[in-house]
């Protein structure tokens, strides 16, 4: 990464954006950058020092803490866009007639027509979650409330795991 050309780029970006009237997403953008930038800072790193030029101890340090900065940088990118996701409750992909949300891991809602020999007893809506949630569980015939039954089982799980009781 080049941060010597990131800060242009976002200024440009944002008077681009800025120009044609998403203020909101300039500011957004500008406050994003000043974040990284205080972060890069409280963390000792020098902007514009790329890997080929350090030599010595001193500059492996540097190395490390530019790893570690890019390692938490991707976290925080990571827990915003589960964040955001979570915000946006259930997605639909109406070609395969489902829904898929985040809540702690990846769930899925889909519609199923009746296939005894699959494992579908029932036409209806099954959910799937994370890994020791619900494998193909039945909810419901229709969408509506097997909407709610899924949210009511996501969140009866995600609080079992927690510890507390529902």
């Amino acid at each position: 990464m080049n941060d010597l050309s990131v800060g242009v780029e976002i200024d440009a970006t944002a008077k681009w954006l800025e120009a044609r009237g998403i203020t909101g997403a300039a500011n957004l953008l500008r406050r994003v950058a000043r974040q990284r930038d205080q972060a890069v800072q409280r963390l000792g790193l020098r902007p514009g020092t790329s890997a080929p030029e350090a030599n010595g101890p001193e500059h492996a340090a540097v190395r490390d803490l530019d790893a570690a900065a890019e390692a938490a940088t991707l976290r925080t990118d990571i827990a915003r866009l589960q964040s955001l996701a979570e915000r946006a409750g259930w997605v639909a992909d109406p070609t395969a007639k489902r829904m898929l949300r985040w809540r702690d891991g990846w769930w899925e809602l889909g519609h199923r027509r009746r296939n005894p020999r699959d494992g579908y007893h029932d036409t209806g809506w099954y959910l799937w979650g994370p890994v020791g949630s619900y494998d193909g569980e039945w909810i419901d015939r229709h969408k509506g409330p097997a909407v709610e039954e899924a949210e009511r089982l996501i969140t009866r799980h995600r609080a079992a795991n927690r510890g507390d009781a529902e």
